[in-house]
């Protein structure tokens, strides 16, 4: 019974969010294909379709009841995001705290305006 529900849910989903429906017209598709055969005996299959698909233009009426030729079939795209993890380390890293003291009593460089440059003084 589980199994039954569960194919019947997705046969229900597939028609309805996706274009699974328009694979119920593939016997439309055939018998085309064997209409075409009947006039040209040396068709393809593969030159069917290319006929059929890779232009918009209808020779007959039934064109366009061949599978995803409706210009008025649409596509539902669902894309799942997911968040990324987060990073977390397992030891804590340690910092040591480093003071810099300076007194500036000697010159960085040499210039003849040194005294200019300088920065104050303690007093």
């Amino acid at each position: 019974m589980k199994q039954l529900i569960s194919i019947s849910l997705l046969v229900l989903y597939l028609n309805s969010f996706t274009e699974f429906h328009e694979l119920l017209r593939v016997p439309v598709l055939i018998e085309h294909f064997q209409e075409h055969k009947l006039h040209v005996s040396d068709i393809t299959f593969w030159e069917f379709i290319v006929m059929h698909y890779k232009t918009d233009v209808s020779h007959d009426d039934q064109d366009n009841e061949l599978p995803f030729k409706d210009k008025n079939h649409s596509y539902v795209a669902a894309a799942v995001s997911l968040p990324f993890q987060k990073l977390s380390l397992k030891e804590p890293s340690s910092f040591e705290e480093i003071k810099h003291t300076s007194d500036y009593k000697v010159a960085f460089f040499a210039s003849p305006n040194q005294a200019i440059f300088q920065p104050p003084k303690l007093s």
